[in-house]
């Protein structure tokens, strides 16, 4: 079973003729999701606009089953039509990309324009606008360096949402406050999150000593409850931890906008909120705290 989004990804291809540029590749996929009203991917802001790093996961992955070709564009290599596998409304959404004619630099001067915020980290923007069209799109980038603590969960999200989630608020620094920083979902085991949140402009750190051990977990939410869970964590762990809470004030020092993160959504339901709490008691959090 080939999930919907491929089907996508190789129609796209199909209606251009078989091959696309990466970078037209990227800038129709997006102004399609744009169109549809539909997130099949989620961008963020990248050197050349809106950019999703899941898109190239599955160009690997179509790749490996021979349906594209090892190529650093996107080229097709199966003769299946997918555009047969798609809803008419995506087939027609996708027509209409192509007779809009739309690609290169008049593709990417549109998506600039009609998404300002996605632009913010383009190193090609100056090249494309005068500098009167720039300061036009400047207003929807966040340069805000007042300084803040953000904490974060990437429950729900997939990585490109939340690099764009992280790069709107223009955080300079990630702090992985995961025990064990390994996941199901691409993108978030420590190696590859490290590795994409450096690519898109933030530093990264990890302090392990800063979560819950799953030992602590087991039997959360049956015999354990949150609230015994994080009572513990604050009154057993982080008493032990003063290196490792003193090595998060020196990060927090350092950088004016950090944030940080775990897996839960809600911050009520992760050990994060307990470690917030317990520094903001030791009165060595100079800067404001927000939830996102």
């Amino acid at each position: 079973m080939m999930y919907y989004r491929r089907k996508l990804l190789l129609a796209l291809l199909e209606v251009f003729d078989g091959s696309l540029k990466r970078t037209d590749c990227e800038k129709l996929l997006f102004n399609f999701c744009q169109t549809t009203g539909k997130n099949h991917y989620d961008f963020f802001p990248y050197q050349y606009g809106p950019f999703s790093f899941l898109s190239y996961y599955d160009k690997r992955r179509l790749t490996e089953l021979n349906l594209l070709k090892a190529t650093d564009d996107f080229e097709l290599k199966t003769t299946h039509s997918y555009l047969k596998e798609i809803t008419t409304a995506d087939k027609n959404a996708l027509l209409r990309l192509k007779a809009s004619g739309l690609r290169g630099r008049n593709l990417i001067r549109k998506t600039y324009r009609e998404y300002p915020q996605l632009a913010s980290r383009s190193k090609i923007a100056a090249e494309l606008f005068d500098s009167e069209e720039i300061k036009q799109i400047q207003f929807a980038w966040n340069t805000d360096q007042k300084p803040f603590i953000y904490t974060l969960g990437y429950e729900g999200l997939t990585i490109d949402a939340f690099l764009n989630k992280l790069i709107a608020n223009n955080i300079m620094a990630v702090v992985d406050v995961r025990n064990n920083p390994q996941s199901m979902k691409y993108g978030f085991s420590k190696k590859s999150f490290s590795d994409y949140i450096e690519k898109a402009g933030m530093k990264y750190v990890h302090i392990p000593e800063l979560g819950i051990p799953s030992a602590m977990r087991k039997g959360l939410g049956k015999s354990v409850s949150y609230e015994k869970l994080f009572s513990k964590y604050e009154s057993d762990l982080l008493p032990n931890q003063e290196e490792a809470k003193a090595q998060l004030r020196n990060l927090i020092a350092k950088y004016s906008r950090i944030a940080m993160v775990c897996f839960e959504a809600d911050h009520h339901f992760c050990h994060r909120h307990t470690l917030i709490e317990n520094l903001e008691k030791e009165k060595s959090l100079p800067k404001p705290v927000i939830h996102l």
